[in-house]
């Protein structure tokens, strides 16, 4: 069997392994209401005699049950608020639920997840673009409402390739009301008599209705996208003369090179060499304001072909930097972002009558038209980002400008290409964005650029987010 399939399905199967051996144990068996109230004096006694080594051992119990999807959360819920409290006891339950969950989900995300997204086809990619442009939402609204299995909604968002840092936030958060009320009942553990008399059809209406609240955002967003489509169709059926905005658009470009000449220039930091922009003097050069304003006014839909992806990459800079200069960021651009969006989705510009984020522009616009050398093109405003241009992406030589991009990124070897000991270190672009590069094959794609041994292994190198700047 080929290598890299055992590698994906490890986990799962380690996981299912684990799971029958479990149940075919009868270990979910051994935790039941009777025995914990059995042996209530016992548990306390030891938590009195050493606290931090019951708290660790039932948060280890915990993380176990969920991550084999044993049916026992309940009671082990109302055994951490009877053992240390409603607020300690919350903390523990959320926290190795959390921790059990994402063992799910990252072995889900290594195997089906990688499987599915392999195989699918358009109305996959459909979902996975809401699911992620939404996730924070929807995990919230499952997470909240009662009807939803804790154990389906650790799978689906990693078949739907929801990043992890915003689903362990939303399963951390999201589970925690629902968790504080179970802990809370956990002090009357020893009158109980059935688990199913524990929570009132008012609790559960009450769960529902948090639920839709923390979803009311998403359908917002999404009814207020809708509105501006049609805002951008009509527009662009008004505007549909090809170059309607060409006069106005070259003198956005003069501007931009001018800026790009004027603030841009050759930086370090730790070794790694980048174009750097002084922030500052962008920030205060009356051109930017100028620049912003031409650029706003355009008719996005008039571009086509070269003219279209060489106007997105321009527009996917400017804004990046228009972002910095407006928010007076000077550390990082991450520090940009929401709870739980990224700063690539969480600022938008209206163009044509359509709101666009950074996130938008180049996974809906830039990445489709196929072409993976606009990862070299487009600049994050960060040290490891393959490095502004001094000048702007023109539709008459943009094969060439993507060419020398590429090739410029990859003869760095602080953050684009080196070979060490038989070792190719490259770009965690590569990584990120793996399909683009000839759906995976990384190597293959990099043999069209240098010369590099197709047997040797491949490593991705630290990302430095900090900023940019001179």
């Amino acid at each position: 069997m080929n290598l890299k399939i055992i590698k994906r399905w490890a986990p799962l199967i380690v996981l299912a392994v684990l799971m029958a051996a479990a149940f075919a144990s009868g270990l979910h068996e051994k935790i039941s209401l009777s025995v914990l109230q059995e042996n209530k004096g016992a548990m306390l006694d030891a938590v009195a005699a050493r606290p931090v080594v019951t708290a660790l051992s039932f948060m280890a119990i915990y993380i176990v049950f969920v991550a084999l999807s044993l049916p026992a959360a309940t009671l082990l819920t109302l055994t951490g608020g009877f053992l240390f409290g409603p607020f300690f006891g919350t903390f523990y339950v959320v926290t190795a639920a959390t921790i059990g969950a994402t063992i799910i989900f990252f072995a889900a995300k290594t195997s089906l997840g990688a499987t599915l997204r392999e195989k699918a086809g358009g109305l996959y990619k459909r979902i996975e673009g809401n699911m992620n442009e939404n996730a924070a939402g929807y995990l919230l609204f499952m997470r909240l409402v009662p009807v939803f299995p804790f154990f389906l909604v650790n799978i689906v968002p990693a078949l739907f390739n929801v990043k992890p840092r915003t689903y362990i936030l939303t399963t951390f958060f999201g589970i925690m009301p629902g968790s504080f009320v179970y802990v809370n009942l956990g002090g009357q553990l020893a009158t109980i008599k059935n688990l199913s008399d524990l929570v009132s059809m008012q609790t559960l209406l009450a769960f529902a209705l948090l639920g839709v609240f923390a979803l009311i955002p998403t359908l917002y967003k999404q009814i207020k996208g809708k509105k501006k489509i049609v805002t951008a169709l009509f527009a662009a059926a008004l505007l549909s003369t090809p170059h309607a905005y060409a006069d106005d658009y070259k003198t956005f470009l003069t501007l931009y090179d001018g800026l790009l000449q004027t603030h841009v220039s050759a930086a370090e930091k730790d070794g790694v060499a980048y174009n750097g922009v002084d922030y500052d003097g962008w920030a205060s050069d009356p051109r930017h304001k100028q620049a912003l304003k031409l650029l706003l006014a355009e008719n996005a839909g008039a571009f086509k072909g070269d003219e279209k992806m060489a106007f997105w990459i321009n527009t996917y800079n400017f804004l990046t930097i228009e972002l910095i200069v407006r928010e007076g960021e000077r550390q990082s651009i991450k520090n940009l972002g929401g709870t739980f969006t990224s700063p690539w989705k969480n600022h938008s510009w209206t163009l044509s009558g359509m709101d666009y984020t950074l996130d938008y522009i180049e996974h809906k616009i830039l990445r489709p038209m196929g072409d993976a050398r606009i990862h070299f093109a487009i600049n994050c405003a960060s040290v490891s980002c393959p490095d502004l241009r001094l000048e702007s992406y023109k539709s008459t030589n943009l094969n060439q400008q993507l060419n020398e991009q590429t090739m410029i990124t990859l003869a760095n070897e602080g953050k684009g290409l080196r070979i060490e000991n038989g070792t190719i270190f490259v770009s965690k672009i590569f990584d990120w964005f793996k399909e683009d590069f000839k759906g995976g094959d990384i190597k293959g794609w990099l043999g069209d650029y240098k010369e590099i041994d197709q047997n040797a292994s491949i490593r991705f190198m630290d990302y430095d987010w900090s900023l940019n700047q001179t």
